[in-house]
């Protein structure tokens, strides 16, 4: 009897080192695989480089069809007379006087507006699109424009026409 006492206790002695090594490596092994089959390992694989083509289709701009008209002659027809503004809790509210003096009505026109410190320094610049259609050889009043936020630093606005489109 005591023979199978000695083959219990070898028994016994190889076969619990064996399970806790066993129990220590299967959950491991099994979080690796879920891992794996779920496409985890995405960060182990180098990035690919992201290229990028441009493609001009064609001139969003139409200044560009009229003839014996370029760009610059059809900003030069279009002024801004009057630019009256307030802030309203921080939001930028402008009425403006728009006279175009071409022979096409202007369908968007571009403003870059420019708040100004009272150094004179710009402190923040904006370019909003009016999409109020402006008739030709007319001043026309644009009011209610919402220029977005400005700080309350701001005690003045220089206006120019940027784009213009027919």
């Amino acid at each position: 009897m005591a023979g199978r006492r000695g083959k219990k206790a070898k028994f016994k002695k190889i076969l619990i080192p064996l399970l806790k090594w066993i129990s220590a490596i299967v959950p491991v092994c099994a979080f690796i695989y879920i891992l794996y089959y779920y496409k985890q390992f995405d960060f182990l694989k180098p990035e690919a480089v992201v290229q990028s083509k441009t493609e001009i289709i064609g001139g969003a701009d139409s200044s560009s069809a009229i003839p014996g008209n370029d760009k610059s002659t059809l900003l030069g027809k279009v002024k801004i007379l009057e630019n009256e503004w307030h802030s309203v809790g921080g939001i930028a509210i402008h009425s403006l006087v728009i006279e175009n003096m071409s022979d096409k009505t202007i369908k968007n026109l571009e403003v870059e507006f420019k708040y100004l410190s009272d150094t004179q320094s710009i402190l923040t610049s904006k370019i909003i699109t009016l999409k109020t259609p402006l008739p030709p050889k007319k001043s026309t009043k644009v009011s209610g424009v919402s220029v977005g936020y400005v700080n309350n630093a701001v005690v003045g606005c220089d206006i120019k026409v940027v784009n213009a489109t027919i």
